[in-house]
C-alpha cells in the first residue's frame, strides 16, 4: 500500500494496482480529456479503468464535455449519474466553443442520499499553479462535500496539480494520489506543503469538516 497524505510518482496502473479489490472508498480523479492542453492529453485514457472498477468502490471521474459518450461506454453499466459542476465566475472549453460547466460522472455502487447533482461553485483564481488544467479548489471541496462521508480514504490516479489532496485536506479526508510526470508530482507535493505551511488545513481524521461549502 502506498504512503497516505502524498502523491506518488507513479502511472495510475500502479497505484491501483497495488490496491486490493473493493478497499477504495471513493476515486475522485480528472484524467486528460484529449483536448490537447499538454502533450499528455491526446486523448481520454482507459489503461487504468480495469484496476479502477476492482479497487474502487465508488467513482466520481471528470471527462470533459468532448469525451463524455466514450468515457461513459468505457465503465459499462457501472455507469451511476451525471453531476454538473457549474462555475458561476469561470469558464470551461471543449473542441469547439467555451463552456461554465464541469460534467462528472458517477460509477460504482452508491445508497441513494439526498444530494444534489447539480453543484454551483466560484472559481478562484488567487493561486497561480504550473499546470495546464487545474481544477479549482471549491468545485472539488463541493463534490466531496455532497458525494463522500466520514472516515472515507479518497484516491486520485491523476491527481495532477494537487487539487483533489487539498480540497480533501480542507474537509479532513485522508487521500492518496499518483501523478506519472515526475516534475508536475514534484510540484504538486510542494504546492500542498505550501499550503500546509500556511496553516489554512485542518486535517483531522475523526472528524469531517462541513464549512464553507454554501
Amino acid at each position: 500500500m502506498f504512503e497516505l497524505n502524498k502523491i506518488h510518482n507513479v502511472d495510475a496502473r500502479v497505484l491501483l494496482g497495488a490496491m486490493e479489490s473493493g478497499s477504495v472508498d471513493l476515486i475522485l480523479t480528472d484524467p486528460p480529456y484529449g483536448l490537447n492542453k499538454a502533450e499528455w492529453d491526446g486523448s481520454f485514457p482507459t489503461h487504468w479503468i480495469e484496476d479502477a472498477l476492482r479497487v474502487g468502490k465508488r467513482l466520481l471521474v471528470m471527462t470533459g464535455n468532448s469525451e463524455l459518450i466514450r468515457a461513459g461506454a468505457a465503465f459499462g453499466d457501472t455507469y451511476r449519474d451525471l453531476i454538473v459542476l457549474h462555475s458561476r465566475n469561470g469558464m470551461t472549453r471543449s473542441k469547439i466553443a467555451f463552456g461554465n460547466f464541469i460534467p462528472v460522472l458517477a460509477f460504482g455502487t452508491w445508497d441513494w442520499k439526498a444530494r444534489p447533482n447539480y453543484i454551483p461553485f466560484n472559481t478562484e483564481t488567487s493561486e497561480a499553479i504550473e499546470h495546464a488544467s487545474p481544477k479549482p479548489i471549491e468545485a472539488m471541496k463541493r463534490l466531496l462535500h455532497y458525494y463522500a462521508e466520514p472516515g472515507w480514504i479518497i484516491v486520485d490516479p491523476f491527481i495532477g496539480s494537487g487539487t483533489t489532496a487539498i480540497a480533501s485536506e480542507l474537509l479532513g479526508y485522508q487521500w492518496v494520489g499518483s501523478e506519472i510526470d515526475e516534475t508536475t508530482c514534484q510540484r504538486a507535493n510542494e504546492r500542498i506543503e505550501r499550503w500546509r505551511a500556511q496553516g489554512v488545513l485542518d486535517f483531522d481524521q475523526t472528524t469531517i469538516k462541513k464549512a464553507n461549502c454554501a
